[in-house]
């Protein structure tokens, strides 16, 4: 967390969804009142199940779509009002790298988009959003 004095900062989870577009408008928006820092993180999921597929190229060309991505929800950001914006890729399991980062980051709160699954679907696939919540380091602000 940041001490008095010091830049709050916000990590904010995303990916190519309209709910992650929405969590970068609003932690924006808010920004733009607060002077909160905005680091804008991707994670891509590990690529070892392509094993006919190099890892290297896989990774590589996961890593580019990811930066253009991340590249235009940087000037989003900056659209509606964000002045501090930083882009950044972690590979892994979502939701752990997440975590991770939060904690060596030492942010002051994560944000994270939801599709709002329930049901079935959920308890097949987990939640994301949910695993951040449980085990994140700092508060979580859940946009859906």
């Amino acid at each position: 967390m940041s001490e008095q004095g010091q830049r709050v900062r916000a990590l904010v989870a995303v990916d190519p969804s309209e709910n992650s577009k929405k969590a970068v408008v609003l932690s924006a928006k808010f920004a733009k009142k607060t002077g909160v820092k905005l680091i804008l993180l991707h994670v891509i999921e590990d690529v070892s199940s392509y094993k006919e597929i190099p890892d290297t190229w896989v990774h590589q060309q996961k890593a580019k779509k990811a930066q253009a991505m991340l590249d235009e929800l940087k000037k989003l950001a900056e659209e509606h009002g964000a002045e501090d914006v930083e882009t950044k890729i972690a590979v892994g399991p979502i939701a752990e790298e997440v975590v991770r980062i939060g904690e060596e980051g030492d942010y002051d709160y994560i944000v994270v988009g939801t599709r709002g699954m329930s049901g079935f679907k959920r308890m097949l696939i987990g939640s994301v959003a949910e695993k951040i919540v449980l085990y994140a380091p700092c508060p979580v602000v859940i946009i859906r």
